[in-house]
């Protein structure tokens, strides 16, 4: 989808700087990275990984409970 033209440019500019780092540190993200990676425009991964995060934290927002990565999940459940 396209991006608002109704945004926080200061907030899109973190977010951007953000997604940029967050493959190093997450898996799943990681993932999303790859697969746009495939298609080619470097553009297109950062907002995919961006987009991804953003769904993070309206996940959490909507549930009012932590966010725990799903490598810190699967860790659980195998102790």
């Amino acid at each position: 989808m396209p991006i608002s033209k109704q945004r926080n440019k200061h907030i899109q500019q973190v977010l951007v700087e953000a997604a940029k780092l967050a493959p190093r540190y997450s898996h799943e993200l990681a993932l999303v990275r790859e697969k746009e990676i495939q298609r080619g425009n470097s553009n297109r991964v950062t907002l995919a990984v961006a987009r991804k995060m953003v769904a993070y934290m309206l996940a959490v927002e909507r549930r009012k409970q932590d966010f725990i990565p799903a490598e810190e999940m699967t860790g659980k459940a195998v102790a």
